[in-house]
């Protein structure tokens, strides 16, 4: 249960990152995933972007293209981890803007026009943000509920043999199963839906015989059931998001 637990730690970070400060940028949350070549170019983009753009600080600004170029050279390469064409497509057409971002305001530099790349600054920081975005975890309300609820019931109360929270939390997976259809599932998610969809039938079978265990007071079933949960759910993760 750790992958779910640092899936849904992923998810929570999404959410609360137009609150966060610099550090909670989509590219260090790529970086932090696996796509390091996103956190190498933050690193240099930072005081880029937050002082010397902001500040007019014009050499340091000139002396950044060439450096990004070099950054660049990885991520034009890197490989992504995205299960969905439909969403990898997306991640090399902001790619490539990202590309188009980075030639141009490098072009600037070399030729030493500082207005122009001043100008270009801010386009080339969207489409690095736009870049990396593209490869985070999707944010699924319905099914980060569900991993939460089941989460609570596989970590805590059947290790504790808590009968009460064992009950109620599968009551409560019966009813946040309905969130689990074919209306919920992000668009960006469109050309796997149907095998989203067998697998969420799958997890339905499984939640259902979680309950006929709390019914019969067989526990120690329902203990193998959540483990098969937990198994089904992990790949679920692996798979689609």
């Amino acid at each position: 249960m750790k992958k779910l637990l640092q899936i849904c730690a992923i998810f929570i970070i999404a959410i609360s990152s137009s609150f966060a400060g610099e550090s909670s940028c989509p590219a260090d949350r790529a970086s932090a995933i696996g796509y390091n070549p996103f956190g190498d170019f933050h690193h240099v983009m930072a005081p880029v972007w937050h002082t010397a753009w902001a500040e007019k600080d014009f050499k340091t600004l000139l002396e950044a293209g060439p450096k990004f170029e070099k950054l660049f050279v990885p991520i034009s390469t890197m490989k992504s981890k995205l299960k969905s064409k439909k969403r990898n497509e997306t991640f090399i057409k902001n790619r490539e803007a990202f590309a188009l971002a980075v030639k141009s305001f490098a072009d600037a530099c070399k030729s030493g026009d500082k207005e122009k790349a001043y100008e270009l600054m801010p386009d080339l920081h969207d489409s690095f943000e736009m870049a990396a975005s593209s490869l985070l975890p999707l944010h699924y309300p319905e099914f980060d509920g569900f991993v939460i609820s089941f989460n609570l019931l596989n970590e805590n109360h059947i290790p504790t043999n808590n009968i009460d929270g064992i009950n109620g939390t599968v009551e409560t997976l019966i009813a946040k199963l309905d969130g689990l259809n074919e209306k919920t599932i992000p668009t960006e998610l469109d050309d796997v839906k149907d095998d989203m969809l067998k697998e969420f039938d799958e997890i339905k079978k499984i939640v259902t015989l979680l309950k006929e265990c709390c019914d019969k007071k067989e526990m120690g079933k329902l203990a193998t059931h959540a483990n098969e949960l937990s198994t089904l759910l992990d790949q679920f993760v692996l798979k689609f998001i």
